[in-house]
Parts: C-alpha cells; structure tokens; sequence
C-alpha cells in the first residue's frame, strides 16, 4: 500500500463497494499490529475503496487509524518509530493521561508534532480538537508546531496549517480548526479554560515549565471518555515539586521515562532512514543525544548532579540544590527572543570586519570585557564581551600558552580593539570598560594593559578586580551578604538571570552549551558569619565539576566593583 494522500482516499461520491464497507469493519476488529499488515498488502485499488468506505462509515478516511497512533506515523506520515515513542504513542488509547519525563535529544517534540497530526485526521471534522501548550510563546512556534508543519507537507496531507493552527474542511467544505496551539505562561490561567470537544487531546510540551496554576486547570478539562492528555519534558533541574513531577507519581498517570541510556544511539536500535533531511541516507538517530554529550555532561556538571538526574537520566531533582544561578533561569536567558525595537541594528550590518552575528544592539550601548585568567584551578583564558544586555563568549583557550601574561595582554588588545571600534559604530559615550580577574599572573596583565593605555595604544577603562577581597559595600539583599567579591559577582549574576513573571531575564546570553553549564555550577553556602559564599572552582573540581572560567568571565563582564574613592563611573 501507497502511503496515503489526498489522491488516495476517495471521495464520497465514489463506488459505495459493500465489500469495502465488510473490508473496513473487519479491519477495524483487529489488533493494530494485524491491521497494518493487511493494510500493506492492499492494491491502491482496493485501498481507495476501503479508505471511501472509511469515511463514510466513520467519518474520515483517517478512521482505520483512530486506534493506531504508532500505525499512522508510519503508514500515513512514512516516518519511523523508535520502541520508547511507540509505547508513549500506544498508551494513550489505553490510558486518560500519559506522562513522559524525558531525557535531552530524544526526540520528544518530533513524536508530539506527529501526535499532533494522528488526532486532527482519525475523528471526523468538528468533532475533534487537538490543543499543544507550552510555558512560551516560542516554544509553541519554534518546536512543536515546527514539526506538526513540516510533518504535514512532507506527507502531503489535507488541509492548512499556519504557525500554530491546523483547518481542515467539514462536510460542508467549511474550513474548521482541528488543532492549535497556545503559550501557557504561569500568569495566564485563563489561556486554559474553556476549552472543551467531545475528543479532546492535550498535547503538553515542555512539561517540566508548566505552573501548578496551570496544570490544576487542565485536571479540569479531562471530563469525559474523550478527554486524554500527554505531558512531556525535560525534568526541571533545579525545582523540586513541580506540577510535572507530581503528575508522574500520580498513581492514575500512566508514566512512561525516557532515560538518554534508552535512546537508539546508546542500544543501537536501528528503527529506519530520516525522513527530515533533505536525501535522507542516515538513521534519525544523527538527531539525538549521544554517549559522547552524555560523557561531556557528566563531566561539566558531576555524575551527582541534579542536571545529570534530568538532562540524561530523566529524574526529577532531589532535595534542594542550592546552586547560585539555577540552570532554568540560564536557559531562560539563552532563550530570550531578540528585542522587537526598530531602533536596535544587528551586529552584522555595522560595517565591522570581525561582527558576523545577526544579535540586535542598541544604538549607544555600554560595551563591558570581562577577563578570566587560568589561575586558582581554572583551565582557560576567556574573554567575554556585555553589549548592553547581550553577553557572548569572544575568546577561550587552554594549554602551557596562557602561563605568559604578556602574549594573554597581545590578544586581549586585540579584543580591546574591536570593543572600541564597535563602541564608536553605536556612539557610545562611555568609554569600553574591561575587568581582568587580578589574582595570579592578573596583576601582570593588568600592570600591562594599564601602561599601554597610558602610551595610547588604546582608550579602554582597565579594572583590576581582586576578587578574594571584601566587596567594600553594603549588599543590596540581607538575606544575601557576599563574604568577598567574587561572592558579590555571582550573586550579582544571579539577581540579572532571574527570570519576571513572563519569563524575561535582564541578560541575552548567545553563549555556547558549555559556557550555560558553568553558570549553573557552583553551590551557594552560608558562612559562620552569615554571609554568602560561592563554592570555589577548587571545590568544585574535587566533587567532578569542571572549573566555571567561561562563567565567570561572564559574570566579570557585568559586575561593577564597588567605585573607588576620587574618581566617577559613567553609567
């Protein structure tokens, strides 16, 4: 059997065969399995008539599927099921509501998107309605409804799909919504009430975002023996409780986990060619998590970790994990939509050789470095670079060549330099401003950049910061005190990455995976005294985490010391 497109399914109007009609009600009395092998054996012929009687007797040409999600994807969209999908996919005809805790890079959002299209086509039109949510808008757009689109034009399927909703006509030829999507931010519970169908499916993606608001109102919309759910989501890595977590301890959830040892590249399960490439010729497989992420991962963030439990082992978190920066709020800022302002211009049409980014800044921007220098346990020498609000990494290096402060002083200037040429492009009246951790071989960098400053080889602001000294100020929080600066420059960190009630950070870090994992690294302690102490990168290395170098120049790149006495800091 063809896989089934418009042109394959019969109208109407065609050859009403008795014997289609006996054809469809003994296929639809077998198991599933059974069913899709008698349904490959069938002439294109003898499809089409059994696809008309389909529709007439239920509806839809699509009802031969209407028990069979795992059947539809291949026999309907071509596209191949992994063991772990097919069990989550087969659940819900069995089950009211199926939870999927998941690892990262298992093909989660993909087996939603074809969840999606299964439930718009097998119930007749205008009896059905499909609802996607997820925490953000773009979550929405950019994932799910990504694939739900390109899923529907690859297998050529009926109907028309915009960013997040699917029509498809009625009996009447009426365009009707069969499927949409809608952002289920914490604040807006009304965004989920009031919907309700006579079969109803809750795709929920990014499970582990959803608010206890929000999810206490899609209990409410489970009434009736059409009502069913799947909740799907990275465990979140640094909240115990969530809504997500109690739904998979539900006793009447059937909970189905998706640890990254399960996926195909570590069992070698072989489950057919990728439909989503252009030529295909590999395995869906190249998509997904691998075992040298899992070991990269491991190493960054400890085998104990509680972004291990989620990331890779699909587990909720255990106890408190009282790290200075959460690793959600990291990813809400690596997240953040670039800003909708006219007045912003992309870094790449600035006329500089060395922007090649589309990132928006503003015109007049405060352009801030910040310096790490491999000392104190730390394995590199980065510079970042704060643009306003947006924060990258520009460098990063390892080896016997950072132990020369004068060659790290070279390529600093270099740096140096395009900060100011990209300071004079925005018109910037503040001068570029750079931080240089001064502990170790800092103090020669420092002495360096100082001195050629003085000798005009440039114009930027050069601060030392040392940071195992006091902060020499009063903290803006009592319940966070800072023991010494570095304390102050995380906490400081943590209060710009805090994400609002809409999910907006005071940072755009377009920053690599390994630096967004160095941000969530380090444990946050209280002192005898009662202050506020950031685990240090030697601690750290001694429970298997790696040293937060490009973290920390992050961080540096954003804190302001506090301003000595006799001179003023522009802001």
């Amino acid at each position: 059997m063809a896989l089934v497109t418009p042109s394959a399914i019969a109208s109407p109007g065609d050859q009403r065969s008795q014997l289609a009609a006996t054809m469809f009600t003994e296929l639809m009395e077998l198991p599933p399995v059974e069913r899709r092998l008698l349904l490959e054996e069938l002439t294109d012929a003898e499809a089409r008539q059994v696809f008309a009687a389909a529709y007439r007797v239920a509806g839809t040409s699509y009802a031969l599927w209407v028990d069979d999600p795992v059947g539809f994807c291949e026999q309907v969209l071509g596209s191949a099921v992994w063991s772990v999908p097919r069990q989550f996919m087969s659940a819900l005809i069995s089950h009211k509501q199926v939870a999927v805790p998941s690892c990262f890079g298992s093909s989660k959002t993909f087996s939603c998107g074809q969840l999606v299209l299964w439930s718009s086509l097998v119930h007749p039109v205008g009896t059905s309605v499909t609802v996607s949510l997820a925490p953000l808008w773009r979550q929405v757009v950019r994932q799910l409804w990504r694939e739900v689109r390109s899923a529907h034009s690859r297998a050529g399927l009926p109907g028309t799909i915009d960013m997040a909703q699917y029509k498809l006509p009625d009996a009447n030829g009426l365009d009707t919504v069969v499927a949409y999507g809608i952002a289920a931010a914490p604040y807006n519970e009304a965004a989920v009430q009031g919907i309700h169908a006579n079969q109803l499916l809750l795709v929920v993606e990014e499970a582990g975002g959803i608010a206890h608001t929000i999810g206490d109102n899609l209990a409410g919309l489970m009434v009736g023996d059409g009502a069913k759910m799947i909740a799907i989501g990275n465990p979140p890595t640094d909240e115990p409780n969530t809504w997500f977590e109690k739904l998979c301890r539900d006793e009447d959830v059937e909970t189905i986990p998706i640890s990254a040892y399960d996926t195909p590249n570590l069992t070698g399960e072989w489950f057919g060619e990728c439909q989503s490439c252009p030529g295909g010729g590999h395995s869906p497989a190249k998509h997904m998590v691998d075992r040298k992420w899992i070991e990269r991962t491991i190493r960054v963030h400890g085998p104990k970790s509680n972004y291990v439990r989620a990331k890779i082992e699909a587990k909720f978190p255990q106890g408190l994990t009282n790290v200075v920066i959460p690793y959600d709020w990291v990813q809400a800022a690596v997240d953040m939509d670039e800003p909708h302002d006219a007045s912003m211009l992309p870094l790449n049409r600035l006329g500089l050789p060395d922007e090649h980014d589309e990132w928006l800044v503003r015109p007049g921007a405060w352009v801030r470095l910040g310096v790490d220098v491999a000392v104190d346990g730390g394995d590199e020498f980065v510079i970042t670079r704060l643009v306003g609000d947006l924060a990258t990494v520009e460098h990063a290096s390892s080896g016997a060549e950072n132990a020369d402060y004068i060659q790290l002083a070279g390529t600093l200037l270099e740096h140096i330099d395009r900060a100011e040429a990209l300071r004079r492009r925005l018109g910037t009246s503040n001068p570029v401003r750079v931080k240089i951790d001064q502990n170790g071989i800092g103090w020669g960098l420092v002495a360096l950049l100082k001195q050629w400053g003085e000798e005009g080889r440039h114009q930027a602001q050069i601060v030392g910061v040392m940071v195992s000294e006091s902060p020499g100020r009063e903290p803006d929080e009592a319940t966070l005190r800072p023991f010494r600066k570095r304390d102050e420059m995380w906490l400081a960190g943590r209060t710009m990455l805090r994400p609002d009630e809409h999910g907006v950070t005071g940072l755009r870090l377009r920053v690599d995976e390994l630096a967004a994992a160095q941000l969530s690294g380090p444990k946050l302690f209280t002192n005898s005294t009662g202050h506020s102490v950031v685990e240090s990168k030697k601690d750290m290395k001694k429970r298997g985490v790696g040293s937060p170098d490009r973290g920390e120049a992050l961080l540096m790149a954003l804190y302001e010391p506090a301003v000595e006495e006799g001179w003023q800091l522009l802001v």
